[in-house]
């Protein structure tokens, strides 16, 4: 074939394939590790709600359970944020005094939490590596 041989454009075609492949392996492993990642934030976080005021407790049929804000959307960043979902009662204020028994089990120096503009029942949490320098006059 114009001085190719065949197994010349099979070769090319597989390479084209194999490529396509491990391209599509590697970012299927990669939304794999993000799931899992994800996933081990909102158990951190329930766990770590669960001993602070966020947590109320609920009785069902079943036995009582803790009910605790719910994320929501999930950015890995850097810095990972997320939105959480406010329960009924529940205050900024509430989720500022909070944050610092809850930024430990997150592996977080810190969070930075606020409200959402256009959403009121969303608050928006950063964590955050390092403590802010607060400024004195």
């Amino acid at each position: 074939m114009f001085g190719h041989n065949q197994m010349d454009f099979l070769n090319d075609a597989a390479r084209e394939w194999c490529w396509r492949w491990s391209d599509r392996g590697r970012r299927r492993n990669r939304e794999r590790a993000d799931a899992e990642l994800i996933s081990e934030l909102r158990w951190q976080w329930r766990s770590a709600c669960a001993g602070t005021s966020l947590s109320q407790v609920v009785y069902t049929p079943s036995g009582t359970t803790r009910a605790v804000p719910m994320i929501g959307h999930v950015d890995l960043g850097p810095p990972v944020t997320f939105t959480v979902r406010v329960r009924p009662g529940q205050t900024l204020d509430d989720f500022v005094a909070a944050a610092p028994l809850i930024a430990p089990a997150l592996n977080a120096a810190a969070l930075q939490v606020t409200p959402l503009v256009l959403v009121p029942q969303w608050m928006r949490v950063v964590l955050l590596t390092k403590v802010p320098q607060l400024t004195g006059t």
